[in-house]
């Protein structure tokens, strides 16, 4: 290992890490680190690609003064800002949390089929009753339009028995006032009046009313 008593430990560091490594791989001084006992460690940029952010450090140890620094480890290191690894988990530890989010998703899952039966369900009672609510309006439908029908019925046969009683009432009336003439009698007023009718309709059609 290198020995200069007459450089700089900063000087004597950065020499050392490029006599171990090459100089297109060391960048500029950092820092110094203080570690006790005669120890400092130097750090030194890194301009390796694919280690951003990443440092040389170098310790260097010297008794006192009048002794000679000597250098004990070159190390690259990560900083505050370079991608590392994550912490290294022991495998029962890891296990469980496999299993903790295993029972979870589980759980999740039961509950979200659950909420889905549910829903079909709510679809289904409401399917239910729009068909109830079909077939209601279907019925009100049916007997609106057979009543309708019976009142056309009833009407259709309250009119010819009116027509009936009238022709009826005519007959009678013509009856009575025949039976009249030949008596010798006068018609009741109200036939009299029904038989004025019926010769003004004939004189107003230019016949002869005893025709």
């Amino acid at each position: 290992m290198p020995k200069s008593p007459a450089l700089e430990q900063k000087d004597f560091a950065r020499i050392a890490l490029i006599e171990a490594t090459s100089k297109s791989k060391v960048g500029n001084f950092i820092e110094v680190i203080d570690e006790g006992e005669n120890v400092a460690s130097y750090l030194f940029e890194n301009n390796q690609k694919g280690y951003v952010g990443w440092r040389w450090s170098v310790t260097i140890f010297q008794a006192n003064s009048n002794e000679p620094a000597t250098v004990s480890e070159i190390v690259l290191m990560p900083g505050p800002d370079s991608l590392v690894a994550p912490d290294w988990v022991p495998w029962s530890e890891r296990l469980a949390d496999y299993k903790a989010l295993q029972l979870e998703l589980e759980k999740q899952a039961a509950l979200e089929a659950e909420e889905a039966e549910e829903s079909d369900d709510d679809a289904d009672l409401d399917v239910e009753d729009d068909d109830a609510d079909d077939l209601d309006a279907e019925d009100d439908e049916s007997e609106s339009n057979d009543s309708e029908s019976e009142s056309v019925e009833i009407q259709s046969a309250e009119q010819p028995a009116e027509s009936e009683s009238a022709v009826s009432d005519l007959e009678e009336g013509e009856d009575a006032e025949n039976d009249s003439e030949n008596t010798g009698r006068k018609p009741p007023r109200f036939l009299r009046r029904r038989k004025g009718f019926k010769i003004k309709k004939a004189r107003g059609k230019g016949k002869n009313p005893q025709d």
